[in-house]
């Protein structure tokens, strides 16, 4: 019997010499099997997307990674991508030739949450078919769906409809369950106050919209976009649309705002000009405005940071530190980089003391009102595609 075992094995492999590579069968799958198998993961992180669904037009979903053990714990920025076959199993999608990480660690305190993009640039692998994922990381997975016509796509990243598509009459009778709509004495799906605090307080790029509707002539509708770190802020009341740039969420111990300021008191120097409510005023709840406390505690602890403008196409950014004379200009664009620089006008021509007000012009300069030490003031406008400096005419 083993003469024979060993006779059919050689005839079998030379029959395999020479043979043409051949494709697969229809419907059998080439790709590897999932290194966690077919068992629930588990571990002391817990892995959920975003959204359950999405559109396949999508490029990237966001995952959220929760330490549950009782210590710290670091991880990397690595991650996998598995999806599900028509016969049960789980396997493992292709990354691209070459794909690499950024070589650095994350600390997850005991409890906390850290959040993470999916991109699927990463992947060898064709989308537009939709299907069952998971990502997997540290031990741990979470599903999610690509499918057509689902809520979040590539034209409605956070699942809402622009302003300008928007009905006249667009209001709380009309309103959307992703809204939040206030009416005389009422609040509906309020909770996503809590959970849009939430996701920027994580870094992920997220919506809020609000319905005010009094039952007058015209609803006011706002939209607030958090994205490449800063707040873009868009009203619609009566076909009159109105939008801003804002940098921070501070409170006043009741309100919930938008400001430029990183906290109230900075906030209030500048009320009569940059300052928008992300709420009505008096409907803020406390845990929202505890939230926003906590969110400006973590961003003044070892930040000198304490004002910053964005330019009208969000990707200029100019800030003032605590040294009076001195101001940051950078610039950040979602898949092409960043770049910033501090400056100092001591090393310009010393003549001004302080810099009390930025501000983005139409032809693309940063102009910066200054204090002098003749006690009078100065204009000048800076250029960050030439980083030169020069006076404004009075």
């Amino acid at each position: 019997m083993k003469k024979l075992l060993t006779w059919v094995l050689a005839v079998l492999l030379l029959a395999g010499c020479g043979a043409e590579r051949t494709d697969p069968p229809a419907g059998e799958y080439t790709m590897p099997e999932s290194e966690i198998g077919q068992r629930e993961p588990v571990g002391k992180f817990t892995l959920t997307t975003e959204w359950e669904s999405y559109d396949p037009s999508i490029n990237q979903v966001w995952f959220l990674l929760t330490n549950e053990g009782d210590e710290d714990a670091e991880v990397g920025t690595e991650y996998a991508l598995e999806t599900l076959g028509d016969n049960g199993t789980w396997y493992q999608v292709p990354f691209v030739e070459n794909a690499a990480w950024n070589a650095m660690a994350l600390v997850i305190p005991a409890g906390e949450t850290a959040a993470f993009p999916c991109s699927f640039s990463m992947f060898d692998y064709d989308f537009s078919s939709g299907g069952t994922y998971r990502i997997v990381k540290e031990g741990t997975a979470g599903e999610f769906t690509l499918k057509e016509g689902a809520a979040v796509s590539a034209e409605r990243p956070y699942g809402f409809s622009r302003l300008e598509e928007l009905p006249d009459d667009y209001g709380g009778g009309t309103a959307t369950e992703n809204d939040v709509v206030y009416t005389v004495g009422d609040v509906e799906n309020g909770g996503a106050v809590a959970i849009f605090l939430d996701k920027v307080r994580l870094g992920v790029p997220c919506q809020l919209r609000t319905v005010q509707d009094d039952g007058g002539a015209a609803a006011m509708v706002t939209d607030t976009i958090f994205e490449n770190g800063h707040l873009l802020w868009r009203m619609w009341n009566g076909g009159e649309m109105t939008e801003a740039r804002f940098s921070y969420i501070v409170t006043d111990g009741a309100n919930l705002y938008l400001s430029n300021g990183v906290d109230w008191p900075t906030a209030e120097r500048y009320a009569g000009k940059e300052l928008a409510c992300l709420v009505p005023e008096g409907t803020a709840a406390p845990e929202a405005v505890d939230a926003a406390e906590q969110m400006t505690a973590d961003r003044m602890a070892g930040n000198v940071t304490r004002y910053r403008v964005w330019s009208a196409d969000g990707i200029w950014e100019a800030a003032l530190t605590d040294t009076p004379t001195e101001f940051l200009v950078g610039w950040k664009n979602p898949g092409e980089g960043a770049w910033g620089k501090t400056y100092d006008l001591q090393k310009w021509d010393g003549l001004e003391t302080a810099i009390w007000g930025l501000e983005w012009q139409t032809d693309g300069r940063l102009l910066l009102v200054c204090e002098t030490a003749d006690g009078g003031s100065a204009r000048l406008a800076f250029d960050p595609e030439t980083e030169r400096l020069t006076a404004c005419e009075p």
